[in-house]
């Protein structure tokens, strides 16, 4: 398989985490390709010019974070990322879509930082700030942090890893020690601690 992205893309740690842990990681070829190039192999694959956009054994291309994760988990003997059983698997994408959000703001932010000043785009950047510490809020008052290594919580990591790698000074840790301790936890297991943002 071949995993077309970016070194810094959370949308891409949350692929390449999922994969190691379901023992797929190396089975997986590394593909560096900027999408804003639109560089051909990319593009056709994906019309969309979207990274990550993995390639299957078959030639098959899959393209969306959500939608390769789930591929992953359906082709690993272990699964687990994605329960099966309903009303589970329904709490762990609505978990996985605030954390989805997150990765959504921080990358705007990220994105319209880098173009030039005016109200209107100071504006918006405030906006993405806001939601996420909403988020990061929500996160913090809820007591299911711990638990199995779903998508949620593999998409939470990832995100707040984001976070500490483009804006290591806004100090999202303050005023929520349950979400920053754990993510020094998750930090150091090996989805993680292999996928880190370059």
């Amino acid at each position: 398989m071949k995993l077309f992205m970016v070194g810094a893309s959370p949308y891409a740690r949350k692929v390449r985490a999922s994969a190691v842990s379901l023992g797929l990681a190396d089975r997986i070829e590394v593909v560096i390709a900027n999408p804003h190039d639109r560089p051909q192999a990319l593009v056709d694959i994906n019309p969309l010019s979207k990274v990550p956009t993995l390639v299957a054994d078959d030639g098959q291309a899959i393209f969306d974070s959500l939608c390769i994760c789930d591929y992953l988990d359906n082709l690993s003997e272990t699964g687990g990322l994605i329960p099966s059983d309903r009303d589970t698997r329904r709490e762990v994408l609505q978990r996985h879509a605030v954390a989805h959000g997150i990765m959504d703001c921080a990358v705007i932010r990220r994105l319209e930082g880098l173009r030039a000043k005016d109200a209107d785009r100071d504006d918006w950047i405030s906006r993405q700030e806001k939601t996420i510490a909403r988020a990061l809020d929500w996160y913090e008052a809820h007591d299911d942090l711990d638990g199995p290594l779903t998508i949620d919580r593999i998409t939470l990591a990832a995100a707040l890893g984001f976070l500490d790698f483009r804006f290591p000074d806004d100090g999202w840790r303050e005023g929520r020690p349950k979400l920053s301790a754990w993510q020094a936890r998750m930090e150091e297991l090996p989805p993680l601690a292999e996928t880190r943002p370059f």
